[in-house]
């Protein structure tokens, strides 16, 4: 069976800041993006990682694939209790 983890996008956004660094108009875009849970303003900010020389987009690409497996980034929410008829 397979491990459930349960990430935050704040995790993705704080990645993102260390990669890019906060005044980035890249780490703007996927910021407002993952703020808004923006899906055409993640597709807009995917679209100008393209654009961006191929350190950049891997740096990218290597902070996501972090985010999804590093297990720092597990929010532990995974973890708590269920919720069960005697507790409401």
């Amino acid at each position: 069976m397979a491990k459930l983890r349960v990430v935050s996008l704040g995790g993705l956004r704080k990645r993102l800041a260390a990669v890019l660094g906060t005044d980035s108009l890249l780490f703007a875009r996927f910021d407002a993006a993952l703020r808004r849970s923006d899906e055409e303003l993640l597709e807009d900010a995917m679209r100008c990682l393209g654009t961006y020389p191929r350190e950049t987009r891997q740096a990218v690409q290597d902070a996501l694939l972090a985010w999804l497996f590093d297990d720092s980034d597990n929010s532990g929410l995974a973890d708590l209790d269920t919720a069960s008829p005697a507790r409401h």
